[in-house]
């Protein structure tokens, strides 16, 4: 969901973010990996963590709020090649509510473990930052995906559900965000892989009979950028990884939430998504659906601390 989505948003403009959130964890402290050290475990309630260092026979990791834990043992993750970040999560931050009661956190994650056994099917570790329904803040997402490039994480794709709903329209509205390279352009990895997801994604949904869209007029491959000129999402902001996030459609429009309800959709985006990763791995194909002018989005203050609540890890 794109418009101020209550905190902690792992979509939410820089603005909106407390004292110290926009740091990656790690970044300034923690021991490095080494060769006996992951950079990154499951832990035994299947909750995936970077790991700081070593700790007995345990690790001290980065819980996916922000602290610091010691879990007794973990398997290490030893491969990915993509890594998938369902947007939103946890009781503070359910992202956009459809009218049909469809709770956009639980149908990104859905999606993205579909995408994640899509992509396997053709061989492609791929590796979801949030495996339930806890809050993440996006520092943790960015550096979990950073963390993953040591064994051999090439993109980070976030999937997200848009709300408000806005002019209907008889084709898609999806959108992809990508990184900025300067304020003036953008990355051109990043922006390969943009158009890739909105390629396959917007010809997939088209197929779907009987939905009324909604879209907004410049929606496509684009950047969102702040008044100074930097990205507005930190999802996309933050991380070195290159990264898209894709919008797929307005959970918010009645006609798309019933349609976000089904298997068929689940089965549809996830294949079309595996295509455009796919795609950027293993192509230089350009992608299509690209937006010259950019969005400023004019941020809001927040005050107070980000609310977010860790899972058990062990």
């Amino acid at each position: 969901m794109e418009a101020s989505p209550p905190e902690p948003d792992p979509a939410a403009p820089a603005g909106t973010y407390p004292e110290g959130e926009e740091s990656q964890p790690g970044a300034d402290g923690g021991v490095p990996p080494t060769m006996t050290t992951p950079s990154a475990v499951i832990t035994p309630l299947g909750v995936p963590v970077a790991v700081i260092e070593r700790s007995g026979t345990g690790y001290l990791v980065w819980t996916p709020c922000g602290n610091t834990a010691e879990v007794t043992t973990g398997e290490p993750i030893e491969s990915a090649r993509v890594v998938l970040d369902p947007g939103h999560g946890g009781r503070w931050n359910t992202g956009a509510i459809g009218p049909n009661g469809l709770v956009e956190s639980d149908l990104n994650l859905r999606l993205s473990l579909a995408v994640r056994d899509e992509l396997a099917d053709r061989g492609i570790a791929a590796v979801i930052t949030r495996t339930g329904d806890y809050g993440m803040l996006i520092s943790v997402r960015a550096a979990l995906a950073d963390a993953l490039r040591a064994i051999g994480a090439e993109v980070l794709v976030s999937i997200h559900h848009n709300a408000p709903t806005w002019d209907t329209s008889n084709v898609p509205g999806t959108e992809v965000y990508v990184q900025s390279a300067t304020a003036q352009r953008a990355r051109s990895d990043s922006a390969r892989l943009g158009g890739l997801l909105y390629e396959e994604i917007t010809s997939a949904l088209a197929t779907f009979d009987n939905v009324t869209w909604s879209r907004l007029r410049d929606a496509g491959v684009l950047r969102v950028l702040l008044p100074g000129g930097e990205d507005a999402y930190g999802i996309v902001r933050l991380p070195a990884i290159p990264s898209a996030l894709v919008e797929y459609g307005y959970l918010s429009n009645p006609s798309e939430a019933g349609l976000f309800a089904t298997d068929e959709y689940i089965a549809v985006a996830a294949m079309a998504t595996a295509d455009a990763i796919y795609g950027y791995l293993s192509t230089d194909r350009p992608g299509t659906g690209f937006i010259r002018e950019t969005r400023v989005f004019h941020s809001h203050s927040h005050s107070g601390s980000v609310r977010c609540d860790d899972p058990i890890l062990e």
